[in-house]
């Protein structure tokens, strides 16, 4: 009995002092090689359950790094695991910020849609609208396609601007305003002379007088108006001598 009981003595001294000697030859490394190759020895399963504050330290550290994906896998853990936290909401904010950083912008919209859905009232919700209309306005292609990003980025600063008129964000919503007004203006135009061209007059004159009326800033602004004005001149002239509005191709039997 005492003999087996001075032999685990010895084993578990011989066993403290490896540990010791390794530890002093391994923590130096620039990786923790103590914790890479005997953390199981201490441990069973994965490494102990991060707490809400750990995990919003580590996404906090990782945005201010640029590591956007390190980013999201905390934010996204922390709203899964702790969705009572006090930090959950912290974390519901910057999973929208890190797919907006790594411009996956329709998961960052859905997002911060989200978080307006749940916090109305929160002191941050003119900088998630902000974000939200950036979100659509740098989802945009180009003038030639369809300008439904464009539309619900206006709809978007437009709700920031009327919520939060005094909020710093208000002024910027106003200028990303402008820049979507002159990008359904370029739409429009690139519409209006195209039905110009196909001589389809009426539908020209239409679609360029609506132009404009409802963005005559903005056509000032590309140009657009002595051309314009030509164009519309022309068309009145032809549906004054009684041009049917056919197509060249039509007419020519097309």
């Amino acid at each position: 009995m005492h003999r087996s009981f001075i032999h685990a003595l010895h084993r578990r001294l011989t066993t403290g002092v490896l540990l010791l000697v390794l530890s002093t030859l391994l923590s130096g490394c620039g990786t923790n090689l103590l914790s890479y190759y005997f953390d199981d020895l201490f441990q069973s399963g994965d490494a102990i359950e991060r707490t809400p504050e750990q995990l919003a330290w580590d996404g906090v550290q990782a945005m201010q790094e640029k590591d956007y994906d390190e980013a999201l896998d905390a934010f996204q853990k922390l709203k899964e695991r702790y969705p009572y936290s006090k930090y959950a909401i912290l974390a519901e904010l910057k999973v929208g910020d890190a797919y907006f950083h790594k411009k996956k912008y329709a998961d960052a919209a859905l997002a911060y849609e989200e978080f307006i859905r749940l916090h109305p009232r929160n002191e941050v919700v003119p900088y998630v609208l902000y974000q939200l209309g950036m979100c659509h306005f740098l989802s945009f292609k180009s003038t030639d396609r369809d300008m439904e990003e464009t539309r619900l980025a206006m709809d978007a600063f437009q709700r920031l601007i009327q919520a939060f008129p005094t909020s710093e964000y208000a002024p910027k919503a106003e200028k990303q305003i402008y820049e979507c007004r002159k990008r359904l203006a370029e739409h429009e135009f690139q519409v209006g002379r195209l039905y110009y061209r196909m001589e389809k007059y009426k539908a020209a004159q239409l679609r360029l007088t609506r132009l404009l009326m409802e963005h005559p800033q903005a056509v000032k602004d590309l140009g657009y108006e002595e051309e314009i004005q030509a164009i519309l001149a022309d068309c009145r002239a032809c549906l004054n001598r009684g041009d049917d509005g056919k197509s060249l191709w039509t007419k020519l039997g097309f």
